[in-house]
């Protein structure tokens, strides 16, 4: 990421943040990593993405060339957009590349251990006044913002699956989180062309504490011998619902809604979030959803 050597990136800067951030770091090439760096580049940022395991880029690439090419021939973009997106996009072996971003958003597997190694590392390297956000999806701030060498300059920003198609973005502040790091996270929420709402410091925040459960009892009913179609018409018809929710596990990636429903039973107890056996026997057989062909439901020339 090349940038200017003051160490303070190319937009005006006012208390220490960018008020036009140009660059954005992103640890983890994972899906939501990759959907992040997209959603970023189309709104003309700047992207960095670093991973432990740079012999991800490959697949990483090939995941974010699927995903433009499918924009370009639905017309969400045109071509010359998504090549510009390709250009914005730089794969960086250190994390120390990141050194320089105006946003550092950690995006690695919801994994609480991996998560605080990811913080305590980027903490030390980064400029203190750099903000510092998670995607964590489930894992409250607080718990988090222990690992951070700046507490006052992290929060969450909840993307959800698939980044580029999904409008909302939960933002999180956690209680050391300054009032002026909030506002500016809420004005990098809206460059990106997304829908900012702040969601309470609990496990799973608004939106997966509710859809979770939701999931974890149609699968215990898809489980028990119901259709998954029957299922999501019903809840569609019944509820007003635009997509049902093994329709929507499916679009979020199962191997997705399989750590959610994890973390959220780990962190709570609640059986509403027990994971059912057949929901992991399909994760574990490479049924992941959307992105693999095949899920609770068949979707086939979806594969990405």
């Amino acid at each position: 990421m090349h940038r200017r050597r003051d160490g303070h990136g190319d937009g005006h800067r006012a208390g220490g943040l960018s008020v036009e951030p140009s660059a954005l770091g992103i640890i983890g090439a994972g899906t939501m990593g990759i959907g992040i760096a997209q959603v970023a580049a189309q709104a003309g940022l700047r992207v960095a993405i670093t991973d432990a395991h740079p012999e991800a880029f490959s697949s990483a690439r090939e995941r974010l060339e699927a995903s433009l090419t499918e924009s370009v021939e639905r017309g969400k973009l045109t071509a010359e957009a998504a090549e510009a997106c390709r250009r914005q996009v730089t794969w960086e072996a250190d994390l120390r590349s990141l050194v320089e971003a105006d946003w550092v958003i950690e995006a690695v597997t919801e994994d609480m251990g991996a998560k605080r190694e990811v913080l305590r590392t980027i903490s030390a390297i980064t400029h203190p006044e750099t903000p510092l956000a998670t995607n964590t999806s489930t894992f409250r701030i607080a718990d988090l913002a222990q690992h951070c060498a700046r507490p006052d300059r992290f929060l969450g920003l909840h993307f959800f699956n698939p980044p580029p198609a999904m409008k909302l973005i939960e933002v999180i502040p956690g209680a050391a989180t300054s009032a002026v790091v909030t506002e500016a996270a809420l004005a990098l929420c809206e460059r990106l062309g997304k829908t900012p709402l702040i969601a309470p410091d609990i496990p799973g925040f608004i939106v997966n504490r509710v859809f979770a459960a939701l999931v974890a009892a149609a699968a215990d009913l898809w489980a028990a011998g119901a259709e998954a179609e029957t299922i999501d018409r019903a809840i569609e018809l019944g509820l007003a619902h635009k997509l049902g929710p093994l329709r929507s596990a499916d679009l979020v990636g199962l191997d997705v809604m399989l750590a959610v429903l994890r973390s959220l039973h780990e962190q709570t107890g609640d059986a509403r979030f027990r994971v059912p056996e057949g929901f992991v026997q399909l994760v574990e057989s490479g049924k992941l959803g959307r992105k693999s062909g095949e899920g609770f439901h068949a979707h086939p020339g979806s594969r990405l």
